[in-house]
């Protein structure tokens, strides 16, 4: 489950202007914090910086 939702906040901070707060709360995490926390265990960097590496695709 943790990793589907971390694949699905992947593909929001691919494709749309969303917060990650408002990327947390859409995958079900109470807040950034914690989504973040969660998405380094499994993408190894944190969502901001996978937004930065990942923009435009």
């Amino acid at each position: 489950m943790k990793e589907c939702r971390i694949r699905q906040a992947a593909v929001l901070l691919r494709q749309t202007q969303a917060t990650i707060a408002e990327i947390a709360n859409q995958v079900g995490y109470e807040n950034q914090r914690k989504l973040s926390t969660a998405f380094r265990d499994i993408i190894m960097i944190t969502p901001a910086e996978y937004r930065k590496q990942n923009i435009g695709e």
